[in-house]
């Protein structure tokens, strides 16, 4: 299993699209008129990611349910709206108790395992969360690690938040060896560790068994703290979990390893 390591972007990363006020260079900084804005050095040049938008009954490139819904559902939307709105002068809860305990009891049907609302965020989307998870462990000085072919918006987020970014490699057939899997966490040292399971764009699905194997050697991991060492963070990203073929257990559910999961 070899591992890469770059500051930018993968090569396999789907082109991003340019329009008005984008980088047509490398390196070039962009303007407003005939000042330079003060870029950071490390986003001058680059274009901003962003998935095809096709004409297509089914788009599977972003995760979109090709079933629009229900006429039940629309109106209980509109009247929540509605109610809501009466309060718009105010800002709402920010630590939404409400949405996590609900996001709790769904997943505790969903997964089978049961989290404390304490256990539970949510933010606009997966990619902010995501992005929270690097802007929170990752930084400066520290590494990301996954495993090609995967996501490619991994890259992505840890080039945006001035992370390392190593890849380790899958086997012929996609799969993740155990112990070639830990021995690159054990080796490269990451603040954190990205799994998707079903992979993107392999399909593949993780066995728990591996899961265990990355958890156990991301303990082992030694990141610098203010206050000494603390082991690696890592993250089963299940996305795509709704596309997991039948019978094909959650790695989130058949472990009892502490990990983020979104």
């Amino acid at each position: 299993m070899g591992v890469t390591s770059t500051s930018t972007p993968a090569s396999s990363t789907p082109a991003r699209p340019t329009g008005p006020g984008a980088p047509s260079a490398a390196g070039s900084q962009p303007s407003l008129g005939a000042n330079v804005l003060p870029v950071r050095p490390e986003h001058a040049g680059l274009e901003p990611y962003g998935a095809p938008q096709l004409d297509v009954p089914v788009l599977l490139n972003v995760n979109e349910n090709p079933y629009p819904p229900s006429a039940e559902v629309v109106a209980t939307i509109a009247a929540d709206v509605a109610t809501a709105a009466s309060g718009l002068n105010r800002y709402p809860d920010r630590d939404f108790p409400a949405l996590r305990s609900d996001l709790a009891d769904f997943l505790a049907k969903e997964s089978g395992v049961r989290l404390a609302v304490e256990q539970i965020w949510a933010a606009n989307g997966s990619n902010e969360v995501m992005l929270h998870v690097l802007q929170a462990f990752g930084g400066p000085g520290r590494t990301a690690l996954s495993f090609a072919p995967t996501y490619s918006m991994y890259p992505e987020y840890a080039r945006d938040t001035a992370t390392r970014w190593v890849q380790g490699r899958r086997e012929d057939d996609f799969t993740l060896d155990p112990a070639a899997a830990a021995a690159t966490v054990r080796a490269e040292q990451p603040s954190v560790v990205l799994l998707a399971s079903p992979n993107n764009p392999t399909g593949t699905a993780l066995r728990p068994e591996t899961v265990a194997a990355v958890c156990e050697a991301a303990l082992d991991v030694e990141v610098p703290t203010t206050s000494g060492h603390a082991p690696a963070v890592v993250v089963v990203d299940e996305a795509y979990g709704e596309f997991r073929r039948a019978g094909t257990p959650r790695p989130s559910s058949s472990s009892t390893d502490t990990r983020t999961s979104r």
